[in-house]
């Protein structure tokens, strides 16, 4: 069975096969001399830069960690000295900008807004000997007399 695929890893394995199985036949296929033995030098070649990439793509992936611990210890120092320096000239000095820092604008504080009566009013006393019944379908209140 044919392998597929087209990784380095799957494409050097069809190689090897090609070589291994071709190998006690190549007398009779005097043509393909020159061609087996380019693919023959190849392999081992394309061996070791998979291994070396491989090598490589690990210490990359150190390296990143190592970069990004770094660089989030340089953020908390920054932040750390941007506090100071806002705490020296204040928040809305315009000298912060030539540390590259932002001045605040200032708060901004939102108009009053004119009061609303949001109370209900308070309920009116039924007289007396009537009772308030259940709310009619309308949802308004329906009075009934009650005689005493």
């Amino acid at each position: 069975m044919a392998i597929k695929g087209h990784s380095s890893g799957q494409r050097t394995s069809r190689w090897e096969v090609l070589l291994n199985n071709l190998k006690p036949n190549l007398p009779d296929m005097p043509h393909l001399t020159d061609d087996f033995k380019t693919l023959e030098a190849l392999l081992p070649q394309a061996r070791a830069l998979q291994t070396q990439r491989e090598d490589l793509r690990s210490q990359a992936s150190v390296l990143s960690k190592n970069h990004d611990k770094v660089l989030k210890e340089g953020d908390h120092v920054r932040a750390r000295m941007v506090s100071a320096l806002k705490g020296k000239f204040g928040f809305t000095d315009a000298a912060l900008g030539k540390y590259g820092i932002k001045p605040s604008a200032g708060r901004r504080r939102k108009p009053p807004q004119p009061a609303t009566d949001t109370q209900e009013p308070p309920p009116v006393a039924a007289p007396h000997g009537t009772a308030p019944a259940a709310p009619a379908k309308g949802g308004e209140v329906a009075v009934r007399f009650i005689p005493s």
